[in-house]
């Protein structure tokens, strides 16, 4: 009988352990640095709680069973972003239809096999790169159609089979030495003007290796919460930034790039709060994650799975998103994300 009373303590306290999640995640988890940190933890790290507690429960305390079970459901569900779309009609005889690849390639030359084989196995119709200093002198920009069109403005690429113009590099802000921007142009795609931007925001990984510290020496805890809120603090002002520009705009636009942010995050629904959708939301099925994949491959090689949604392509609403899904992990620590998109008639 007394375990079964502490079974059941421990389910109240692991239901509100997910509730007070869920809320953070809703409300926004960067405005409780303990929830920003969740949001770039592995979220599968809520189900185990819930495995122990439905198997022990099944033997100790059969009819409570259903708590810790419905919980390990939420987890695997809107608390890990599972996105299940319905399958979308064939677009009309006619309509102008785009295939999007946004992928930060942390560029390599002696990879340069790698991210070809992927770009042909993808074939997009237009390629947003990012972490690509340099990629078009090698292999991979020789590899790229005669007949494409192609800008490069520092880590920025952008390549398209249809015409680019207008490009234009715009400062965001940023701390340190280091200067940050994003990379807008326009493609034509028939008689429409798409406004592309190529964005990058700033990385969480120094805050992390501050924390890293921070174990072996807990009274450096205080500075990683400092240098974690700060960053947070500039991703927030960049997307901010940019949602200024694209208030602005008039026609199709795609934002597409490296966000360093959930889907759950206060910049990705800064970027909603301009209008846009994000792709995988709108047409993907099972998690989209990203990112994540390559952090063990020393210590653990077998265990390559990515656990985190932080590349995304969104648009606003002149484009509706057929489907979405995530290339491999193969070439580079992200994995690129593939969007189908039909311009909507006006």
């Amino acid at each position: 009988m007394k375990a079964a009373v502490w079974l059941r303590f421990l389910a109240c306290i692991y239901v509100m352990a997910l509730v007070s999640i869920s809320i953070l995640n809703w409300k926004g988890p960067e405005r409780f640095w303990l929830g920003a940190v969740n949001l770039y933890m592995p979220q599968v790290m809520w189900a185990v709680p819930g495995m122990f507690l439905t198997v022990f429960m099944f033997k100790a305390d059969r009819c409570w069973a259903w708590l810790p079970l419905l919980c390990l459901l939420w987890v695997l569900g809107p608390v890990m972003g599972y996105c299940w779309s319905m399958n979308q009609p064939e677009p009309a005889p006619g309509s102008l239809n785009i295939r999007v690849m946004t992928w930060n390639i942390k560029y390599d030359r002696r990879k340069a096999a790698r991210f070809i084989r992927e770009i042909d196995r993808c074939k997009p119709d237009v390629l947003l790169f990012q972490d690509a200093w340099n990629s078009m002198r090698g292999p991979l920009g020789k590899h790229m159609p005669p007949d494409w069109h192609v800008l490069t403005r520092g880590q920025y690429v952008i390549a398209s089979r249809y015409p680019l113009s207008e490009a234009e590099v715009h400062e965001l802000p940023f701390s340190g030495k280091r200067k940050e921007s994003f990379l807008r142009c326009r493609m034509t795609v028939g008689s429409t003007a798409i406004s592309l931007y190529n964005v990058h925001f700033k990385t969480p990984r120094n805050s992390f290796y501050t924390l890293s510290k921070a174990k072996s020496r807990p009274w450096d805890l205080p500075e990683f919460i400092r240098s974690f809120d700060n960053n947070m603090k500039i991703r927030i002002a960049q997307a901010a930034t940019i949602r200024e520009y694209l208030i602005a705009e008039r026609g199709p636009v795609i934002l597409s790039g490296d966000l360093n942010a959930p889907d759950a995050s206060l910049v990705c629904s800064t970027l909603r709060g301009a209008g846009l959708r994000d792709a995988f939301a709108e047409g993907g099925r099972g998690y989209g994650h990203t990112y994540g994949h390559f952090l063990l491959k020393n210590r653990l090689p077998w265990l390559r799975f990515s656990w985190m949604r932080i590349d995304h392509i969104m648009s606003n609403a002149q484009l509706k998103t057929r489907n979405c899904r995530v290339g491999t992990g193969k070439a580079s620590d992200h994995r690129p994300v593939i969007a189908d998109m039909v311009i909507k008639a006006t």
